[in-house]
């Protein structure tokens, strides 16, 4: 995950750690770091929600 948030152009990027109670159902994983930075992967796929709202 932070080489993939590398290769999209974050520029503040911490260590995500899991947060399940943030995870609507079992087909999402959803991390977050210490940036408040979301990272969720669906069904393999990853997007990342920066604080202040911008979509990778």
């Amino acid at each position: 995950m932070i080489e993939e948030s590398k290769k999209r152009g974050l520029y503040r990027i911490g260590t995500p750690v899991r947060r399940t109670d943030l995870e609507p159902n079992h087909l999402y994983q959803c991390y977050m770091d210490e940036f408040e930075n979301e990272y969720v992967v669906r069904r393999g796929i990853l997007t990342i929600v920066t604080v202040d709202g911008q979509v990778y």
